[in-house]
C-alpha cells in the first residue's frame, strides 16, 4: 500500500464515533495521572477524550494510516499523548502496567479474539477498569458485515465481541454491559461507492476478489443496508469491567 492510500476514513470515524467516545470517558471517569492504554486506537478519538479528561494515554494500534492522524489530531487539541505501533494480540507492555484499558471498535478486528481479550486482561492492573465500545449485530455497521462475510470476508464478525463478551473476559473482570443510541442521527455525507471502496479496507480487500457480478451484487446489497438505517442514530453498546 502506497503512502498516498488509506485505510479506513479516520477523520470521518472520530466525528461519527464522538458521542460513544465522550460517553464512555464520562462512565469510566478517568483521574489525573491515571495511566491507561487504548488499544486498537484507529484515528485516536477515545484516546483524545482521556487525556482531555487528565489521564496519562498510550494509544497502540496496528495501522500506521491511523496513528498518524491521531498524532495530528492530539496536536491540534494540544493533548501530550503516546501513540505506538503494536498488534493487540500481543501488546508491548508489562503485565498490570495500566489503572485502565479500553477500546473504542478497535480491538473487535482482532483476528484472535480470545488472544486479545487475553491482552487486555494482563496489561490491566488488579482493581483497574475496562471500557469497550461494541458493535451490535443489529446495527447498520453490524449488517454491513454480515453482507461483506458472506462475499467472501475472512476472520470472525467483529460483532461477535458483544455476543460472547463474558465468554471472552468474564474470567478476568467483572462485566456489565449496556445498549446505547447516539444522541443524534449522523450529519457528514454518505461516500459514494468510489469513495468508500478507496477509504474502507474490508470493503476493498472483499471488492479485489470478486469478478465484476461480483461487485455488482456487493455494492447492491450494501446500498440497501445504507437507505434501510438512513437517517438512524447509530447504536452502540457499552461494556465496563473491573479486573478481578
Amino acid at each position: 500500500m502506497s503512502a498516498g492510500d488509506t485505510t479506513w476514513p479516520w477523520q470521518r470515524l472520530n466525528e461519527s464515533n464522538a458521542n460513544a467516545h465522550q460517553l464512555l470517558t464520562r462512565l469510566l471517569d478517568p483521574g489525573h495521572g491515571e495511566r491507561w492504554l487504548d488499544v486498537g486506537t484507529g484515528g485516536g478519538g477515545l484516546a483524545l477524550e482521556l487525556a482531555a479528561a487528565g489521564a496519562d494515554v498510550v494509544g497502540v494500534d496496528i495501522d500506521e494510516d491511523g496513528l498518524a492522524h491521531a498524532r495530528t489530531a492530539a496536536a491540534e487539541r494540544g493533548l501530550d499523548v503516546e501513540f505506538v505501533h503494536g498488534d493487540a494480540q500481543r501488546l508491548a507492555f508489562e503485565d498490570a502496567s495500566f489503572d485502565g484499558v479500553v477500546s473504542a471498535f478497535g480491538v473487535i478486528f482482532a483476528r484472535d479474539r480470545e488472544r486479545a481479550a487475553l491482552e487486555l486482561a494482563r496489561v490491566c492492573r488488579p482493581g483497574g477498569r475496562l471500557g469497550l465500545t461494541l458493535m451490535p449485530m443489529n446495527s447498520r455497521t453490524g449488517q454491513t458485515f454480515n453482507i461483506l462475510g458472506r462475499f467472501g470476508r475472512e476472520g470472525a464478525h467483529p460483532a461477535s465481541w458483544e455476543e460472547d463478551l463474558e465468554s471472552l473476559l468474564g474470567d478476568a473482570f467483572a462485566l456489565e454491559s449496556e445498549l446505547y443510541e447516539s444522541s443524534q442521527p449522523p450529519t457528514w455525507r454518505r461516500p459514494t461507492w468510489e469513495d468508500a471502496v478507496a477509504s474502507f479496507e474490508p470493503l476493498r480487500a472483499v471488492v479485489e476478489r470478486l469478478d465484476e457480478n461480483g461487485v455488482a451484487a456487493l455494492r447492491r446489497e450494501m446500498e440497501a443496508v445504507e437507505e434501510r438505517y438512513a437517517g438512524h442514530a447509530p447504536s452502540f453498546v457499552i461494556a465496563l469491567g473491573r479486573r478481578r
